[in-house]
């Protein structure tokens, strides 16, 4: 991981950039007058539920401002990996990215809160934590510090674990090299759960597992099926981990060098993807299960209760990162009904 203390300094120089492909830097309320075009970059690849989500919130938003604003996807890291592009948001190269909790925690602490194993039920739990005020004010404050928008907030998918062995208890991994992003928290869990964390891209880890640099990998049942993980790997343990909180998220002077009715419109484009993503989501965690069993693949149930006990200490050990929001802040946010 790049040092954040130099990333801040680089941040800070060049504060006052003009932005590239958004038509520079407009005075807050300004209504357009020409067509712009903001770029979106995301990791995953075509077809990807966050992939299907941005094209549905740039269509909405070409829709519903008469083309005035067009927004376009780069998936697949094209522009980046998810740190870079994040931080090309922050500085404004990149009008628009997806981000992890994770990832924008590598920043701001905070929003590791969202990682913590066992956090969310489900994906619809993601939705309803969005809509809080919780969720309000730690974005107003990633938006203070950091300069980018949260647009919105939706699911990543339930997290599985990929192997070519059956992974029953923490103890059988032991030794086991488990692909994870390079996320302070994610190896926390990885460890945690009792394998050996190995950072690598998500663009690389299809030829870490077919070349054994890795034993296995941790994603949703979505995602080890669009990045074709499966094809490498002969079980999915059903360990459902983590349930992540992703984000769309906008450099925010670009964002407010916009009409407050063009805002209002990106908002509700992206909240209609937020909503689209956990129904492919859902349907998918349906159905895959079978679609991996015709394909070869074992789906095999491990002792949840024993992940649960191996990882339930991380709350405690993390929760100075989310203080200033109250010291169980994790509790309120799994207790939300």
């Amino acid at each position: 991981m790049r040092k954040i203390t130099a990333f801040i300094c680089v941040f800070l120089i060049v504060g006052t950039m003009v932005f590239a492909g958004g038509g520079g830097e407009r005075a807050a309320g300004e209504r357009l007058t020409s067509p712009v075009t903001f770029r979106l970059a995301h990791v995953y690849n075509p077809g990807h539920p966050w992939d299907v989500g941005a094209h549905l919130a740039a269509d909405i938003v070409r829709e519903r401002t008469n083309g005035m604003i067009d927004i376009q996807v780069y998936p697949s890291s094209q522009l980046g990996t998810e740190e870079q592009v994040l931080e090309a948001a922050v500085l404004g190269s990149i009008e628009i990215v997806q981000s992890g909790g994770a990832q924008i925690g590598n920043l701001f602490r905070a929003f590791n809160v969202f990682e913590m194993p066992y956090t969310f039920r489900d994906n619809d739990h993601v939705l309803l934590f969005a809509k809080t005020d919780m969720a309000k004010r730690m974005y107003d404050d990633l938006e203070k510090e950091f300069g980018v928008t949260v647009l919105t907030t939706s699911s990543f998918g339930v997290r599985q674990l990929t192997s070519n062995r059956p992974i029953t208890t923490p103890a059988d991994l032991r030794g086991f090299k488990l692909r994870v992003p390079e996320q302070q928290i994610t190896m926390a869990y990885a460890r945690a759960m009792g394998a050996d964390p190995t950072p690598i891209a998500l663009a690389e880890a299809y030829m870490a597992l077919q070349q054994n640099v890795v034993d296995g990998l941790e994603n949703p049942l979505s995602s080890i099926f669009n990045m074709r993980f499966h094809e490498v790997q002969r079980y999915i343990n059903l360990t459902s981990h983590v349930t992540n909180a992703n984000f769309f998220v906008m450099n925010s002077r670009v964002y407010h060098g916009l009409h407050p009715h063009y805002q209002a419109i990106l908002h509700e484009a992206f909240d209609a993807a937020a909503i689209r993503i956990v129904e492919i989501l859902n349907d998918d965690d349906r159905r895959l299960g079978e679609t991996f069993r015709q394909a070869g693949v074992t789906v095999h149930q491990p002792d949840l209760e024993a992940f649960r006990r191996a990882t339930a200490g991380m709350p405690e050990e993390f929760r100075s990162w989310w203080s200033a929001y109250g010291a169980d802040l994790h509790s309120r946010i799994q207790n939300l009904r």
